[in-house]
């Protein structure tokens, strides 16, 4: 499935990931406060806004916000959940959008757009001085591995085999490298900082179902794995489980 296929298969279940997505930690807004300059009155420009898992804390923080999401479905729930945000239901790359604004911010939706596009055209649109934020959530770490994750990896063998284990697992937020170079392609952004955060999520058999069929490759399982998936996932937990989490987050200026 291509790329402009898969990031609006959110949009088909809307419902679910508004249920099922974790909020982003709090460390993630106080990096926004205290090194982008997030403030009561920060025009805050959010690329692929989702349900709002973003909107709501930059909200809380007296941010004005423009929520750029092109899934109507996603977009219904984002205006009526979070009301004093302006929603745009676009694609980012063809939105009409006027600057400036002093930080612009994508929630693990920098992956879903054009990535030359996206960077030139946030270029025109955030202020001389003004912050890019973008971050992702990868949901596991390899460096604290658990008996959970060891025995899903089975269900993930036996149902989409092919793909690494989950001890061998890289995850492309992690490719520093490589999104150091999207963020300061054509010189709009400068140096780029990573901060990565540690945390857990709590997984309640429900919970886990619902967050897996928020997974593209997850929902593009013939009808008859993806339940025998979710199933089998569920049956993994007694009760609930401490499931660990990063979220990378990376930052740059404006350049004059």
């Amino acid at each position: 499935m291509q790329r402009g296929q898969r990031r609006m298969s959110f949009n088909a279940a809307a419902e679910t990931y508004r249920r099922g997505r974790p909020p982003y930690p709090e460390a993630v807004f106080d990096l926004l406060v205290s090194r982008c300059g997030l403030r009561p009155g920060t025009r805050v420009l959010e690329i692929g806004a989702g349900t709002g898992l973003a909107t709501g804390p930059l909200l809380a923080r007296g941010a004005d916000v423009v929520a750029v999401e092109p899934g109507a479905n996603l977009a219904e729930i984002l205006a009526a959940t979070h009301p004093a945000a302006e929603v745009v239901i676009s694609d980012f790359e063809t939105a009409e959008l006027t600057g400036s604004f002093d930080l612009a911010v994508a929630a693990t939706s920098l992956h879903w757009v054009d990535p030359v596009a996206a960077i030139a055209k946030l270029g025109d649109l955030v202020r001389p001085g003004g912050w890019l934020a973008a971050w992702w959530t990868d949901f596991g770490d390899v460096n604290r591995p658990t008996t959970f994750r060891d025995r899903l990896d089975d269900v993930y063998h036996d149902l989409l085999p092919g793909g690494p284990g989950y001890r061998d697992s890289r995850p492309y937020m992690l490719d520093t490298e490589r999104w150091r170079g999207v963020l300061t392609a054509g010189g709009w952004f400068g140096d780029v900082s990573v901060d990565v955060i540690e945390w857990e999520q709590t997984l309640t058999p429900e919970a886990a179902r619902e967050l897996w069929s928020t997974f593209p490759n997850i929902a593009e399982l013939s009808p008859a794995d993806h339940e025998q998936f979710l199933s089998r996932l569920a049956g993994l937990i007694d009760g609930e489980v401490a499931d660990p989490r990063l979220t990378a987050v990376y930052t740059a200026a404006r350049t004059g």
